[in-house]
């Protein structure tokens, strides 16, 4: 049986039904490559939030307008801002200082502790054009501080800019030096980009090993793109072993998020794993998984495939997985702590994410 189902993988390969998709990779359920993953949340933005709600009277609670006053006693007591509650984060989340009080509380942190996120905020606002009296070229010279202060955000944005040329002639080695080092503080989409570059040999020396690597990363933080990527690179050998049972963890990971993609690499997985023959019903439940929740294309190609599979497996009718059966349990990996230190002021910013062992799922 296993030889017949990787016969019929030849067809079913993630990498044939990526090149049936359109070109573009941005249409219906397939992953944009160009999506950010590493959202902006940060104390800077959220008081901008707050200052735009007073200047156009809307009402604030009560815990919004104590932090705020909490914000502004810090900048003045040149210490460290409040950390945020949720609910204030979660509205926060990518705003670009646009008011005048926004900028110049943001302005009064950089001054008195050199705070390089709020550099990295400051920057972005000016390199955005929000005040007509602040200049793109301040903005570009605010995020080299912020990336100069070890702000991952302001690495991984110097990084990008220093390699597409917007500070002088393109420098795409210095540019993805400075994205892996985004990448080493957490940054994911720093992950990412970085991979693209050593994938494609753009500007530095072409290495697989070195793409892989940076493709897994940002797929274990559950980046879309560099999910489908390293599946790739895993199905192909690639710069890696072809180990079929971490691209099952990549894509389960990713299809518990309710990305369709994760649930077709999850059942391609299954199907060229050693013990194919002992999955069959999760291979069914997955495959049922991306026919009912992705789009004409997924479904149109998905389809046909699906009673293909079940007969190599011999199911009989009713093929579908039983409507009680969930995938089986991951084993809980351990959480890995990063953390980064403002070159300026010594102040320490730190992000958790799941450490992925090769014995543990997620």
């Amino acid at each position: 049986m296993p030889s017949r189902i990787h016969r019929l993988f030849a067809v079913f390969g993630l990498s044939a039904i990526l090149a049936m998709l359109p070109a573009s990779l941005h249409a219906g359920s397939a992953p944009d490559p160009q999506r950010l993953h590493q959202a902006r949340s940060n104390c800077h933005i959220a008081y901008d939030l707050l200052s735009e709600a007073l200047e156009k009277n809307q009402p604030l609670s009560d815990t919004d307008i104590a932090w705020a006053k909490a914000h502004e006693l810090a900048a003045l007591a040149y210490s460290p801002c409040p950390p945020m509650h949720a609910d204030l984060a979660l509205r926060a989340t990518n705003r670009v200082i646009a008011t005048p009080d926004g900028l110049a509380v943001a302005r009064s942190y950089i001054e008195h502790q050199k705070d390089a996120g709020a550099m990295m905020e400051v920057g972005l606002s000016m390199y955005s054009g929000q005040f007509s009296d602040l200049t793109k070229q301040q903005g570009l010279d605010m995020i080299k501080s912020s990336a100069d202060g070890g702000d991952p955000m302001g690495m991984y944005f110097y990084g990008a800019e220093l390699a597409g040329g917007s500070y002088g002639a393109p420098d795409v080695k210095g540019g993805v030096a400075w994205m892996e080092r985004a990448a080493a503080a957490g940054h994911v989409d720093a992950m990412h980009r970085a991979a693209i570059y050593y994938y494609q040999g753009l500007g530095v020396q072409q290495s697989d090993k070195k793409a892989f690597t940076l493709f897994r990363q940002a797929a274990e933080s559950g980046h879309i793109y560099a999910t489908v990527m390293a599946f790739t690179m895993i199905e192909a050998g690639r710069g890696t072993k072809k180990d079929f049972d971490l691209a099952y963890r990549l894509g389960r990971n990713l299809a518990e998020q309710g990305e369709v993609y994760g649930a077709v690499i999850a059942s391609s997985a299954l199907l060229q794993s050693r013990d194919a023959p002992k999955h069959e019903t999760e291979v069914l439940y997955w495959m049922d998984y991306a026919i009912a929740n992705g789009d004409e294309k997924i479904r149109s190609i998905m389809t046909p495939l699906r009673p293909q599979v079940a007969a190599i497996y011999n199911r009989p009718a009713p093929v579908s997985a039983p409507r009680d059966f969930r995938p089986r349990p991951f084993k809980a990996c351990p959480m890995k702590t990063t953390c980064v230190v403002n070159h300026y002021s010594g102040l320490k910013s730190c992000t958790t994410n799941k450490d992925y062992w090769n014995d543990c799922d997620g």
